[in-house]
């Protein structure tokens, strides 16, 4: 059976993703290839983000479609607390809307679920992020047709795993490159010049430093020598109450600033305008090493890191072995940063290969995988 011309492209897993693969759809839409592209999402948020970068790559054919949330999704939600609790009914919704589609292209891995939907032409998938967490969500790559990836370093990591190298294509980090294209406005955070910090804490529990930001927030509201921008990964705070917000909100001062649901989160704002970034765990710390600057990271769980590949990162600078060293722990990476130069620029290069024109040879791969099929 022969089925349309539409590719879709789907978007249920945080606008934090949509960097990562919607410039290649607005890429795909720009060409005269044979196929339509149609981006499906379930929020306003992230259909807002789709539109402007639409607009930002002058893609006028790319459609952008917001599908109500079931009930059932809104359901899952309230009754777990948890909002990734919706996923599962989001994407039945958007598997019937997408239902006549040539392809479905997604840049997370719950999308897999779509096989035990019943979706049996091409689903790929594109990472997003170029971290050494390795989750064991991995495993869920075995269902796709192709899977797209940044750098080398996570087709090592897919073979280790035991996908199939033929299914794996590098294409570059595309965020690197679409915010190259298109920066986000350029404007200061502080009314000082001191140095700024990044303190960016990933959502996994059983790896992140969140359960201390309290504590190392305290501690910089006891100096004077640099202003900090607590940022965490966005899925890191979308579960807390008003009450968690409001108690860390009332942190900030004029040296410091909490976000907890900007676009800059995702935007590489923060990541573009710090010296120094703080974290444990996300993959935004090679984002921010795309330029290389000082970094350190809280060892908040006093794992053994140095022989753990999933602690790769902090070889890449000082680790804090708790909140009360950290502002020490800054200290010698500013003061040892030279030192580390060369590895961060061979890291980088292995997470992301070469992201300059990512876009564009993202978008071959995908067109030149799909050419065949009917």
């Amino acid at each position: 059976m022969i089925f349309g011309s539409e590719i879709s492209f789907l978007f249920i897993g945080g606008t934090h993703q949509i960097h990562h693969l919607a410039p290649v759809a607005a890429e795909v839409s720009r060409r005269t290839c044979g196929f339509s592209v149609r981006c499906i999402c379930a929020d306003t948020e992230a259909e807002a983000t789709l539109r402007n970068i639409a607009a930002q790559m002058g893609a006028d054919a790319m459609v952008v479609t917001r599908v109500p949330v079931p009930w059932l999704a809104r359901l899952a939600a309230r009754i777990t607390g948890r909002k990734a609790a919706a996923k599962g009914p989001i994407l039945a919704a958007i598997r019937w809307r997408a239902r006549h589609s040539r392809a479905i292209v997604v840049p997370e891995r719950t999308s897999a679920a779509l096989r035990k939907m019943g979706w049996r032409r091409p689903l790929i998938h594109f990472r997003h992020g170029a971290g050494d967490r390795a989750p064991a969500s991995e495993a869920r790559l075995n269902v796709f047709d192709l899977i797209v990836v940044p750098g080398e370093k996570d087709v090592k990591r897919a073979v280790e795993q035991g996908i199939e190298r033929s299914r794996l294509r590098v294409g570059g980090y595309v965020k690197l490159d679409y915010l190259r294209i298109a920066p986000p406005p350029a404007e200061r955070l502080f009314g000082n010049d001191l140095p700024t910090v990044l303190y960016n804490p990933h959502f996994d529990p059983r790896l992140s430093s969140l359960g201390l930001a309290r504590e190392v927030i305290e501690r910089f509201r006891g100096q004077d020598r640099y202003n900090l921008v607590f940022a965490p990964h966005i899925r890191a705070i979308e579960d807390m109450s008003a009450a968690e917000r409001d108690s860390l909100m009332s942190l900030a001062s004029g040296r410091i600033i909490i976000d907890l649901g900007s676009p800059h989160l995702f935007d590489m704002h923060y990541t573009r305008a710090a010296d120094l970034y703080l974290g444990d765990m996300s993959s935004q710390l090679y984002e921010f090493l795309s330029s290389p600057r000082p970094v350190a990271f809280v060892n908040a769980h006093g794992v053994d890191w140095r022989s753990d590949p999933r602690y790769a990162g902090w070889h890449l600078g000082e680790v804090a072995e708790g909140a009360d060293t950290v502002v020490a722990a800054m200290d010698r990476a500013f003061a040892g940063h030279p030192r580390k130069i060369e590895a961060q620029i061979k890291a980088v290069k292995f997470a992301f290969g070469e992201y300059e024109g990512a876009i564009g040879r993202s978008a071959d791969i995908l067109l030149d995988a799909l050419s065949g099929v009917q």
